[in-house]
């Protein structure tokens, strides 16, 4: 998909830093042992290494991560509940959760031995550079731990389609959906076999996190596509060569108007546009396509 910048222009509106994630709640009208067992059972292995949501239970503890190469990607903590109406799940989700927490534990440490140093008049130069460089840099890493909180979406959005009654009521009313035989599903660039269905249509866009894209095409030039951008998808569509190229934004919106967060979509959006293009069906009304701008 074109690269391009869609990151939401916020000007005049407060964002509270979150260098440790942000906060969510998940409520379900399951009972904690149900709600675990659901977890359990739609959560990938530990080492698949298919991007996905994967992790342990223990107690009343869910830990969750989304990739079994990268240590240091998206990763969501919370903790299950009882309630009068069934079960809640709060936590933080955030990028490198764990790895910023064991800097932020060594952090003091490290700024005492520099201290040390110094006034010792050390002359270990290598360890004094690099101390030196991680406790200054340290304003810099909490900073890019709080831009890309949100590569911790998809942990949080696999929670709700696993454990909520809207996520059961969304895999149940796409069953009925009929998908052609011509139509191909390609996930991060790796051909899915056998025949499409709905639910590997959902499955498929639900496990999208950064750098992650999928494509359901009828052909080589004409497919829809999704990738994510700032927690949400960003959706394309070819019917053709590159003059029939679009990129969704939402309805309503002129196009010299057009703002990143107008070409920003929900999973639930993204996922009804690619069931109403698997069935042959009209758009939903909440989206419109704009020709892409041709590369020189």
């Amino acid at each position: 998909m074109a690269e391009r910048e869609t990151r939401p222009r916020m000007l005049g509106v407060f964002v509270p830093f979150e260098p440790f994630g942000y906060s969510f709640e998940v409520k379900s009208p399951s009972q904690p042992s149900d709600v675990k067992a659901a977890i359990r059972s739609r959560k990938k292995g530990w080492f698949d290494p298919k991007n996905g949501a994967r992790g342990w239970i223990v107690g009343p503890f869910v830990c969750l991560w989304f990739s079994a190469l990268d240590r240091y990607g998206p990763m969501l903590f919370g903790r299950i509940s009882r309630t009068d109406l069934g079960t809640r799940i709060t936590g933080r989700a955030g990028s490198d959760l764990n790895g910023l927490l064991l800097y932020s534990v060594l952090l003091p440490l490290m700024a005492f031995v520099l201290y040390q140093m110094v006034s010792a008049g050390d002359h270990a130069t290598n360890y004094l550079v690099i101390i030196g460089a991680l406790v200054l840099l340290s304003p810099l890493i909490f900073w890019w731990s709080h831009k890309d909180r949100r590569e911790a979406e998809p942990l949080v959005r696999f929670l709700r389609d696993a454990i909520t009654t809207s996520g059961q009521t969304f895999r149940a009313s796409s069953a009925t959906v009929a998908v052609s035989e011509a139509f191909r599903l390609n996930v991060g660039g790796e051909q899915c076999e056998g025949t499409v269905t709905p639910a590997a249509i959902h499955d498929a866009l639900l496990g999208v996190g950064t750098g992650d894209f999928v494509i359901l095409e009828a052909g080589p030039e004409t497919y829809i596509q999704t990738a994510s951008r700032d927690g949400g998808y960003i959706l394309e569509m070819r019917d053709g060569d590159n003059q029939r190229h679009f990129q969704a934004i939402r309805r309503g919106v002129a196009a010299k108007a057009v703002s990143d967060s107008n070409s920003i979509f929900t999973f639930e959006e993204v996922r009804e546009a690619f069931m109403a293009y698997a069935s042959e069906a009209p758009m939903p009304p909440f989206l419109k396509w704009e020709g892409m701008p041709l590369l020189e």
